[in-house]
Order: C-alpha cells, then sequence, then structure tokens
C-alpha cells in the first residue's frame, strides 16, 4: 500500500530581477519549500536599519524594506540557517535557509506578525516617519511568531463555510508593491 500525502506541499516564490545589457527586465521565480518554526523570535528595528532601507530605495520592495534589512542584521537570533534573502509581507515573513545549486533559495521558514511597519513602508513617506517615529520614541521589537498550520487534525472540515475569502486578489509582494505605487511612495528620480 503506498502513501498518498493528504496535502500539497506548501512553497514560497522569491522573485528576483535581473536587467541586462540591453535594459530588459526579467524576473526569475525561485520556488522555496516551507517549513514551520518551533519559537517565536524578538528583532529589534533601529533607525540604522530604516536609513538603509531608503538608501536602497526599499520603498514597495518586499526584500529591501526596513523590516527585510533589521531581520538580515539579526540573523543569529533565528534557530534556523538564514542564508540573508528573506520576503516580508503585510502579515508574514518569509526566511530563506538553503540555498540549491544555482545560489537561490529552496528552503524558507515562513512567521506571522502583526505589526503596521510594511504598510507604513509602501505609502508616500512612510519611511521617513518611521525614521522620525523611532528617533522619538525609540527602537521598535517585532516579535515574530510561528504560523498557525491549518491542516492539522481536528480542524472542522466539510462544516466549515468559505466566509470571507476573496477571488482574484491581490496578495503578497504585488499586494505590497501595488500600494505604493498608487500611493506614489516611488519616485522617477535616478
Amino acid at each position: 500500500m503506498s502513501k498518498i500525502k493528504k496535502f500539497a506541499q506548501v512553497r514560497h516564490a522569491f522573485l528576483f530581477h535581473i536587467t541586462d545589457t540591453q535594459g530588459r527586465e526579467k524576473t526569475i521565480t525561485s520556488w522555496a519549500r516551507v517549513r514551520h518554526p518551533t519559537r517565536e523570535v524578538n528583532i529589534v528595528l533601529t533607525a540604522e536599519h530604516v536609513r538603509k532601507a531608503i538608501k536602497m530605495r526599499g520603498v514597495g520592495d518586499t526584500t529591501k524594506c526596513s523590516m527585510a534589512v533589521c531581520t538580515n542584521d539579526h540573523e543569529d537570533s533565528f534557530s534556523h540557517n538564514t542564508v540573508g534573502y528573506n520576503d516580508w509581507q503585510y502579515s508574514r515573513c518569509f526566511i530563506a535557509s538553503k540555498l540549491g545549486k544555482n545560489g537561490l533559495p529552496t528552503e524558507a521558514y515562513v512567521y506571522e506578525h502583526n505589526d503596521q511597519i510594511a504598510r507604513l513602508n509602501d505609502t508616500a513617506g512612510g519611511q521617513q516617519k518611521l525614521l522620525e517615529r523611532i528617533e522619538r520614541d525609540g527602537p521598535i521589537t517585532i516579535t515574530l511568531k510561528p504560523k498557525r498550520i491549518r491542516s492539522k487534525k481536528g480542524r472542522p472540515g466539510k462544516d466549515r463555510k468559505a466566509v470571507g475569502t476573496r477571488k482574484n486578489a491581490m496578495r503578497g509582494h504585488k499586494l505590497r508593491y501595488a500600494t505604493a505605487k498608487l500611493s506614489g511612495a516611488i519616485t522617477d528620480a535616478a
């Protein structure tokens, strides 16, 4: 008797933008297997992280925002390996832990967070407001919690209704980019 998996393997797409010599931009997708961490992690966002993100033009970019910079600086706080790639979204954070032969992520850990800093990063002048807030009130501590595993036993199945589901709604990095574009946070200044 063969074992059939009940649930599909969860993966996350890390997107990399490459520009060739003619100026054409190409997007490379690296699918990473998602793992679930066992403990929560506290990281501290400082003014230096925000300044570095501003310098890197991290507005609307899930890999260059102030929280992504902060996560890279706190890689010793995690109980798993970190390889420098992460993807910050409005409620989740994917931290790459293993690279493949081509140097792209093949495994990542997923955390949940409930701060509103990612939304602030994507608004017009939001990073400046965040910098002013940190300079006024001090560093901000962010708690990354292990993501709830929704496919565990005991969860209601057939009787559950699909309330509040949205079809064709933007999510993740596309939502952050669209928010930044529509709010006028990205400028054409070179």
